[in-house]
């Protein structure tokens, strides 16, 4: 059986899609940089407030290498930006944050737990695209590096011990009989 990703992951979610929201009146550029940032914070809180202390060491270290990656390839590839003003076009930080948080919940806890994560990370790489900050290359090009960090350094969540007391009933016996798996 699997182990839930929880109601705390839910809650954090939530709100920082609510604040996704409220910020949406300042334009859909805005809404992206929020959720660029909320979705690892999230992310990272819900594991905390679940206890995996493993899990939350895990992701810090896939999304520190993502961000690192994604940085030596903006200085040393010097991409122009769709907009001309500067050059640090690819990959997108923005969408290597977002994807991050997304890969790592579903490397961790399934695909289920990650669809949602998932299409808010690409409404991030959406809205980059749109505000003329990023091509379609730099956000896929950000994904394929979180996915790689992500798939990399972190493992699959073990689920929780199950253990059963089991009675037995024979001819010449009556007991119980203890079954744990982990």
């Amino acid at each position: 059986m699997k182990r839930a990703f929880g109601l705390p992951f839910a809650a954090l979610v939530s709100s920082a899609l609510w604040l996704g929201g409220e910020l949406h009146a300042q334009g859909s550029r805005h809404l992206g940089d929020a959720l660029s940032y909320a979705l690892p914070a999230a992310t990272l809180a819900a594991e905390l407030a679940r206890g995996d202390r493993e899990g939350a060491w895990q992701f810090a270290t896939s999304l520190t290498l993502t961000l690192a990656a994604t940085e030596v390839l903006k200085q040393s590839i010097r991409a122009e930006r769709p907009d001309g003003l500067d050059d640090d076009s690819f990959p997108s930080g923005h969408a290597a944050r977002a994807f991050s948080a997304a890969i790592y919940v579903h490397r961790r806890h399934g695909f289920g737990y990650a669809a949602p994560m998932y299409l808010a990370a690409s409404w991030v790489g959406h809205t980059r695209v749109q505000a003329d900050r990023h091509r379609w290359g730099d956000v896929v090009a950000s994904a394929a590096i979180a996915g790689a960090a992500t798939w990399w350094l972190v493992d699959p969540a073990r689920p929780a011990p199950a253990v059963a007391i089991v009675p037995v009933i024979e001819r010449r016996y009556v007991g119980a009989e203890l079954r744990a798996s982990w």
